[in-house]
């Protein structure tokens, strides 16, 4: 997501940037440098088609290709303005989803879905495998079937726990124990839903998982 940005130092000077990392709480504009600590104009269009905004910032870092600014005093509804703005670029994001189930046809049926949705999906069938991924790339989200041959799904959720990887996952399993679910539950998953699922319950879940992505990378 980059926008053009109009920098207007305090000495009425003033650079013309490419704005990035966009939030609320501020943005990176590359193409010019300010002084750290700097108070500075920051004139903008909101990308996603938004509004014409005015902001007071603050220079808090030098980076080689620009600088970081944190806003300052940043009204009310300006600061709604830009959250709706980044909300809807990240939703249009695709999504990359990997789904761990040893089960093709099952899987199949939870990829179509996804990418009928606009997002990506991954079907690994092991957890061994799905690990093996996760030490080289990230995904966006999981959908986690318990048992898979060797490693359990449940192994594999408290492997992803020692690990500090925090990924989304929804547990789409067999019937199982309650206190399977709420173990589950504790090791990070999102949520625990049982086999077969219809359409209607798996758009629930990977609207779950969308959303739950998009808090990570706001937050983040």
């Amino acid at each position: 997501m980059t926008f053009q940005v109009r920098v207007i130092e305090a000495s009425g000077t003033s650079w013309v940037g490419e704005g990035q990392a966009l939030s609320p709480f501020g943005t990176k504009v590359s193409g010019g440098h300010v002084d750290l600590h700097a108070l500075v104009q920051l004139e903008l269009d909101l990308p996603a088609e938004g509004p014409h905004l005015e902001i007071r910032a603050l220079a808090v870092r030098s980076e080689p290709d620009g600088v970081a600014f944190a806003f300052v005093d940043l009204a009310r509804a300006q600061f709604h303005l830009i959250r709706q703005a980044v909300d809807s670029v990240l939703l249009q994001r695709k999504l990359w989803i990997m789904i761990v189930d040893a089960d093709r046809a099952a899987a199949t049926v939870l990829a179509d879905y996804v990418e009928r949705e606009g997002h990506a999906a991954l079907i690994i069938p092991t957890a061994e495998e799905a690990l093996a991924y996760l030490a080289q790339d990230r995904v966006d989200a999981i959908m986690l079937d318990l048992g898979l041959p060797g490693r359990s799904g449940m192994q594999f959720l408290e492997a992803l726990a020692e690990r500090g990887l925090h990924i989304p996952i929804v547990v789409v399993s067999g019937a199982t124990s309650e206190e399977d679910a709420v173990r589950c539950l504790q090791l990070g998953a999102l949520d625990f839903v049982t086999k077969p699922l219809g359409d209607s319950q798996i758009g629930l879940t990977v609207s779950a998982l969308s959303l739950k992505s998009l808090e990570g990378r706001l937050s983040g």
